[in-house]
């Protein structure tokens, strides 16, 4: 890995920011991503993937993780745990976006040169962190992409808040994935993923007028997770390839 990673805390998160090749080599601005619930030890065997296709012509980002309770901040609204033994979702996501675009987002436009528009920032998440990302399309302006890697669109009451809500940023683009194992789960709550994301992925495209794509790949819920995680920050990069960003060294 050749990028850089800095760390400060916020919000009584830690978090992380990882700055490609180059960014210390030139002035320009970046886009940024930002990953919902990320530590950086899951992030890191990202970085050396994605810096094999910043060389291949792929437009180069800064990634921001930003730690999480995930029950807690990735939760919409309160609602039963999904496994037994397990505590009860308690609903904080609201408030954990609301940190995350008022305080860690305006910290990183001070600290780093980013394109601080919403055309230049994406949400990205997995699991329960795919759902927040994609509750942050309801609830805030500033993100033009979002990303939901195996979101966690079972989510009680989850479609029919799609159904009932508008976008925050009509002008946002949306990318669902979902691995072809996962509907086939016996669990009465998670085996719905598959017809949820489906549905989902059909609200989308009504309000935002534009097909929203569903990507599918072989396995379960943890089967290929790094790779997928790589194919959903690319398809946000490729929106930005005609952005005149630095050459990778």
């Amino acid at each position: 890995m050749k990028g850089t990673i800095q760390h400060f805390s916020c919000v009584g998160q830690d978090c992380f920011v990882y700055c490609p090749p180059g960014y210390e080599q030139t002035p320009r601005p970046y886009p940024v991503i930002y990953a919902c619930g990320e530590r950086e030890e899951e992030a890191l065997p990202l970085f050396g993937r994605l810096e094999i296709q910043f060389r291949k012509g792929a437009a180069p980002f800064l990634l921001a993780g930003i730690g999480a309770d995930w029950d807690r901040d990735l939760t919409p609204w309160p609602a039963p745990a999904a496994f037994r033994g397990s505590a009860d979702f308690s609903g904080g996501a609201r408030q954990y976006l609301s940190a995350l675009c008022e305080t860690v987002k305006p910290l990183v436009d001070q600290r780093y040169r980013t394109l601080p528009d919403a055309a230049h920032t994406a949400i990205y998440g997995y699991s329960l962190g795919g759902l927040a990302a994609l509750y942050a399309l309801y609830l805030r302006p500033e993100f033009g992409f979002l990303a939901s890697v195996s979101g966690s669109l079972w989510y009680e009451n989850w479609l029919a808040f799609m159904s009932e809500n508008v976008p925050a940023n009509p002008g946002a683009d949306v990318y669902l994935s979902l691995g072809r194992g996962e509907e086939k789960s016996r669990h009465p709550l998670i085996g719905k993923i598959g017809d949820c994301t489906r549905a989902a992925q059909e609200i989308l495209s009504e309000q935002l007028d534009r097909d929203i794509p569903l990507v599918w790949s072989d396995g379960g819920h943890y089967s290929q997770i790094l790779e997928r995680k790589e194919q959903a920050l690319l398809w946000i990069a490729s929106h930005w390839c005609e952005t005149p960003l630095p050459e990778m060294p």
